[in-house]
């Protein structure tokens, strides 16, 4: 019996087929494929898994700091080798010092027998000063003498003020720069001068002495014209008188030997004879006598009513450093050092 070509049989068939092979396949695959597999895992599988999975994470990351760790140190290592490398390539490199020429052998020539003395040094502390140092001390370790104040020259012995070391005759040792004593020595005007000269405080009063072939007057110009302050007394009378007082002091030993037997000399500023009276009190009336009573007038460096002291032995006159240590005596101001001792 034939039928429409959409509703035969053999039509029907050739459409449901291919859809039930679909269905048979999508029941069955699966099945087959579970045991190659394995089955879906279970809630307990997975957090197990989990925990697996973290400690390997764990463990790698170690594995990784540790490698990190010996890849810094090995880097050192070589950093230091090429340094190392570096520095043996330069030395290598580095051309070889010249060699020095040869030197002749030079003969020394024999000291001649005149310097055969001088030709070794002496000694430490032991060279000797020339002189012996009468005004200074004796440097062993320089063979030189350092002078005392007022004297110059290589053995100490030249006066520095030649005027105030002789004056009338008299010897002093100080030069009366800057010192300034009642009852005074009548210190001369040329002294003042040098003292002046070397920038030292001159305002002593001073005679005025006047040079071979020179007048008073001349030399009164003279010293006032370099010395303007300075008080003066410019009188042949006195000066006479002066030097006969000195010739006494020396031929009879007056004052010790260190000063002259005389008045005071009779400057402008002190009080006239007029003046010297009770009714004046401007004036000390002890005082008055005594500028005009001969006394012995000392030179600078020494004291007392016979010029006897040495200011220098007094410890509330003298004014050296320490005492000089114990070991020099104070003279002038100065400490003069014991033998060997010069520092």
């Amino acid at each position: 019996m034939a039928t429409s070509s959409s509703g035969t049989p053999n039509t029907l068939v050739r459409r449901v087929l291919p859809l039930g092979l679909l269905v048979v396949g999508l029941l069955y695959i699966p099945t087959t494929l579970r045991p190659q597999y394995g089955s879906a895992p279970q809630p307990g599988e997975l957090a197990g898994g989990t925990a697996a999975v973290k400690q390997l994470l764990d463990h790698a990351k170690a594995r990784e700091a540790a490698l990190l760790q010996s890849l810094h140190v090995t880097g050192s290592r070589l950093a230091s080798a090429r340094t190392n490398l570096d520095q043996a390539t330069t030395a290598a490199a580095a051309p070889a010092p010249k060699a020095l020429p040869a030197v002749a052998p030079v003969a020394v020539a024999a000291v001649p027998p005149a310097f055969a003395s001088v030709s070794a040094a002496p000694p430490l502390g032991g060279r000797p000063c020339p002189g012996g140092c009468p005004h200074g001390t004796c440097n062993l370790d320089l063979g030189r003498c350092d002078c005392a104040p007022f004297y110059e020259g290589p053995d100490c012995a030249t006066p520095l003020f030649p005027s105030c070391a002789d004056q009338y005759g008299l010897k002093p040792t100080v030069a009366a720069c800057g010192i300034h004593a009642q009852p005074s020595f009548p210190t001369t005007c040329e002294c003042m001068a040098e003292c002046y000269d070397q920038g030292l405080d001159a305002r002593q009063e001073c005679l005025v002495e006047p040079r071979p072939g020179e007048t008073m007057h001349k030399a009164e110009a003279r010293f006032k014209a370099k010395m303007p302050f300075m008080p003066m007394v410019a009188n042949e009378t006195v000066l006479a008188m002066t030097r006969v007082q000195a010739r006494q002091a020396r031929e009879k030993g007056l004052c010790s030997g260190n000063g002259i037997f005389a008045a005071q000399l009779p400057y402008p500023f002190y009080p006239k004879p007029s003046e010297c009276v009770p009714e004046d009190r401007r004036y000390n009336l002890d005082e008055c006598v005594r500028q005009r009573t001969p006394l012995c007038r000392c030179f600078p460096g020494y004291t007392g009513p016979e010029c006897e002291v040495v200011m220098d032995t007094q410890h509330h006159l003298h004014k050296c450093f320490n005492d000089c240590s114990g070991k020099g005596s104070c003279v002038g101001n100065w400490c003069k050092c014991q033998p060997g001792e010069h520092k």
